[in-house]
């Protein structure tokens, strides 16, 4: 009786490392094999903005409806891109 106990057991786990599920979107995320998303923003930069410039930062994200990263984000990038 143990010993179909386990078998059931075993066949009810998960095996270790697999994704997937018959939903669209289920599976392996993507970039989550071997190194970092192709689109992933993996290189960090400190900026110090003074007491006026942040309060200016916050008023904009706020206006935007943003996260206040989000929005300094959009600030560095947009000029960078071109």
């Amino acid at each position: 009786m143990a010993a179909k106990k386990a078998r059931k057991a075993k066949k009810a786990r998960k095996k270790k490392g697999t994704w997937g599920g018959k939903r669209p979107g289920a599976g392996r995320p993507k970039g989550s094999g071997k190194g970092p998303s192709p689109n992933s923003r993996r290189n960090r930069v400190a900026v110090m903005l003074s007491d006026a410039e942040l309060k200016n930062l916050n008023g904009l994200a706020q206006k935007q409806g943003i996260p206040v990263a989000t929005a300094a984000y959009r600030l560095m990038a947009k000029p960078l891109s071109k």
